[in-house]
């Protein structure tokens, strides 16, 4: 009897691509589809994953001189990613290269979700495209281009237009996706929500690290790149209400000496503190979509901050927040003396979205996945 096989970035170390896996695999389990996560994780994933930089250049130097000292620390970050996947992901035997993929166990193959179409990132591999899948059904559930126009940034959009013609059932995570599909095979397809807007908070309180201590209030900041002027505006919120912070992504906080806001790193991550420390915040505040998307599940207060690409190509954390009704979360990092940023978030119209959004995915998911499994 074949199975489904899920071809995404579960092996990234990094908590909104391992929810997203464990979601959608952990959702087709819950509707009675066997099925498992294809085990593929390229050079480029392995690397970027790594506790050290390449040495490319000087500053990679700086950068593994000042990590070596954490050394410790940062490997067992990785083997906190390691176990959660092992103990919550059913997984395929290992490929490590397009060569070596084999949809033969498989009546569908689904590709996504997370950026596994943004052709400019270090770990993008032609695998999530599916070439390799010869007999089995080919779907996309919800794959992102990161913001990557192909049209624009491929070197040879051809050949991923033939890609993305050769699939049964295409579907998005954004409006520019959209906009950009139509652009380049004339076809149109639908946006849906994220696989992790599929579960329920129940469900995701099953996995989260229950016996990690937090305070009784602080501020959870989720700022994977450290922006100054950013890291500025959250010390002066936590200033006003005087709030600890807590934040993550131990590379980049050593790197960039976060310590200097008097934010306190995680003692160790993966993607069960990650909840854990998401559903106790007296406010979170991120620039993340999977940031958002968490918030959002477990009703905290919060604020996305607008940065980098959101002013420009970047639709991702727009699509999410305006599809769910949480518009006003999303701010700028100008700080304001009198705005409330511990004000309560409405949530009625964003339950009420989310159940028409869960339901148009479901039925896309019921038609184009689980009706051939």
């Amino acid at each position: 009897m074949k199975k489904v096989g899920i071809i995404t970035f579960h092996n990234s170390y990094n908590c909104g691509s391992m929810l997203e896996s464990f979601a959608l695999h952990h959702y087709l389990l819950k509707r009675g589809v066997d099925n498992e996560i294809v085990n593929f994780s390229n050079e480029g994933q392995k690397r970027l994953y790594g506790i050290y930089e390449r040495n490319h250049n000087g500053k990679d130097i700086v950068k593994n001189m000042i990590l070596f000292p954490h050394r410790k620390r940062l490997k067992y970050n990785n083997l906190c990613y390691q176990k959660f996947q092992q103990e919550n992901m059913k997984l395929s035997k290992e490929y490590s290269t397009i060569e070596e993929l084999d949809d033969s166990p498989y009546s569908v193959v689904v590709a996504g979700s997370d950026q596994i179409w943004n052709i400019t990132i270090v770990d993008f591999d032609d695998a999530y495209f599916l070439p390799w899948v010869k007999n089995a059904r080919k779907v996309a559930y919800a794959p992102s281009f990161g913001a990557r126009n192909i049209q624009k940034f491929a070197k040879n959009p051809s050949k991923y237009q033939k890609y993305l013609e050769d699939f049964d059932a295409l579907s998005v995570r954004e409006e520019n996706g959209k906009k950009w599909i139509k652009e380049l095979i004339n076809k149109e397809v639908e946006v849906f929500i994220d696989p992790t807007l599929l579960l329920e908070r129940k469900d995701y309180d099953l996995i989260r690290d229950k016996d990690y201590k937090v305070p009784e209030k602080y501020i959870f900041f989720y700022c994977p790149t450290f922006q100054k002027d950013i890291c500025q505006f959250v010390s002066k919120i936590a200033k006003k209400y005087q709030l600890p912070v807590i934040t993550w992504s131990s590379k980049k906080y050593f790197i960039h000496n976060i310590k200097k806001y008097g934010f306190t790193l995680a003692s160790y991550e993966s993607p069960a503190v990650y909840l854990t420390l998401i559903k106790n915040a007296s406010l979170v505040i991120t620039t993340s979509f999977h940031g958002t998307i968490f918030s959002s599940i477990y009703q905290k207060k919060f604020f996305t901050i607008k940065n980098g690409d959101m002013y420009k190509e970047d639709d991702r954390v727009k699509t999410l927040v305006t599809s769910l009704g949480l518009e006003n979360q999303l701010i700028d990092y100008q700080y304001q003396e009198d705005f409330d940023y511990l004000q309560e978030v409405d949530y009625q119209i964003y339950q009420k979205n989310l159940k028409k959004l869960q339901k148009k995915a479901k039925e896309y998911i019921k038609n184009s996945i689980e009706k051939y499994s």
